[in-house]
């Protein structure tokens, strides 16, 4: 039998044509960062980064590391220039084309994974030859009218190291500065001598990534809207007994339902999935759930009391969100991410709570915790940012104290607007009650 879905065809459908006409990218804002980095461009083969630059997702890559890319992206800081695509023929043919994308691209393609130095394109041969003895179907049609409308001379060559170093040269990117992303990229250049300057571009990305485009805000509420409404269904099935293990099955069972794809759920501070704890009655504990639609992520979090709750846990719960009221109440371009915590931290002693509240600023989108940071010694150490229009944030408001009853936390996602900041997803109550 079908899991019963909870999502709306017709508002999805409207986010999958945008993401067919243009990719989720910020590109006024990548050109910013371009200039300010002195970057010519910039070459990806991270699948996410892939999505990110062009609205593809190479399903054949394995996202968790181990396979080298086999798609790449090629971005300038040229304003009015398409983005460069580089892939295999196979893919190019067998996924790609399905995606029915709309926006333009200057494309590379290849026949072999590896590096051999031929850079001579291959004879155009029909790698997929029409037998004629059935009319081609709308998918066969599909893929046969993208593959023969490749530019010829850039739709065969040998090998990806080929097919790489002509998009380089193709894109005017093969003297100059450029930022990569992964260490395959960096090897086809030195192979061949390339006499450009290579930086890395994950903090790159992580400064672009910050500010959202259109597109993005539109995929992060619909990724939200679903969280919001998983996280809400565990706290709906809470009972006495009931495992936190159980609890983060239904959070993915009830992410699922709505389109999204659970990432996590923190149960009463506990992560581990190892864990073997259970709820008990009078308990106090927060739930706090992350899930991705189409690769953004919905971030929420709230206080659960099962029963009667202690004296300390419920001032706790309510130092909490009186101190994020605070936060959301001020937040605007312009503010630091360490003014955000002082100002909680601030409220919530004003008003008379002893309670110890963290008040953890980040930015979420593509991944929950996607912001650039400071280089310390290959590490990153969380850099003071200042709010800017069309960032997303999230503030954590954890309860730090131990030996009250519980736990408690709530956490919203916020949209930076021109003069102040509004919720993405609809904010409900600070603590459900079982």
């Amino acid at each position: 039998m079908a899991m019963e879905t909870l999502t709306d065809p017709a508002a999805d459908a409207v986010l999958t044509d945008w993401l067919r006409r243009e990719a989720p990218m910020n590109m006024a804002r990548a050109c910013q960062v371009m200039d300010e980095q002195e970057l010519d461009g910039i070459v990806l083969g991270d699948p996410l980064n892939l999505f990110h630059a062009l609205g593809y997702w190479p399903q054949m890559a394995n996202t968790k590391g181990g396979q080298p890319p086999t798609s790449f992206a090629l971005l300038t800081r040229d304003r009015g220039r398409a983005a460069g695509f580089v892939t295999s023929r196979f893919l190019y043919y067998y996924t790609y084309a399905d995606g029915q994308f709309s926006q333009a691209l200057e494309t590379w393609l290849y026949t072999e994974n590896g590096d051999a130095g031929d850079f001579a394109p291959l004879p155009d041969i029909d790698y997929f030859p029409d037998r004629a003895a059935a009319p081609l179907t709308e998918v066969e049609r599909r893929r046969r009218t993208l593959l023969d409308g490749a530019v010829p001379s850039q739709r065969s060559f040998r090998d990806a190291g080929a097919a790489l170093v002509q998009a380089l040269k193709g894109m005017g990117l093969w003297r100059g500065r450029i930022a990569f992303d992964h260490p395959v990229i960096a090897a086809v250049c030195a192979r061949h001598e390339r006499p450009g300057t290579l930086v890395p571009a994950d903090n790159i990305l992580r400064a672009i990534r910050i500010v959202k485009s259109p597109l993005e805000i539109a995929l992060m509420r619909r990724a939200s809207a679903a969280n919001v409404a998983a996280v809400g269904a565990v706290g709906a099935s809470v009972r006495q007994g009931a495992s936190y293990a159980d609890l983060r099955h239904v959070f993915d069972v009830e992410a699922a339902r709505r389109g999204n794809r659970g990432v996590f759920m923190t149960v009463d501070r506990v992560s581990s999935p190892l864990s073997d704890d259970r709820i008990c009655d009078g308990q106090t504990l927060f739930i706090d759930g992350v899930s991705h639609y189409s690769h953004y992520h919905g971030d929420y979090a709230r206080t659960v009391f099962v029963g009667d709750p202690t004296r300390e846990a419920r001032r706790a719960a309510e130092a909490a969100a009186f101190g994020w009221n605070a936060v959301r109440d001020v937040l605007r371009p312009g503010l630091r991410y360490s003014e955000i915590a002082a100002i909680g931290a601030a409220a919530v002693r004003k008003a008379g709570y002893s309670e110890i509240v963290g008040f953890g600023p980040h930015s979420v989108g593509l991944m929950h915790t996607d912001e650039p940071g400071e280089d310390a010694g290959g590490f990153y150490r969380k850099a003071d940012l200042v709010l800017a229009e069309n960032m997303i944030v999230s503030v954590d408001c954890p309860v730090m104290d131990t030996g009250i009853g519980g736990s408690a936390h709530i956490e919203d996602l916020m949209l930076i607007t021109a003069d102040g900041a509004e919720p993405i997803h609809d904010i409900g109550q600070g603590v459900m009650t079982i």
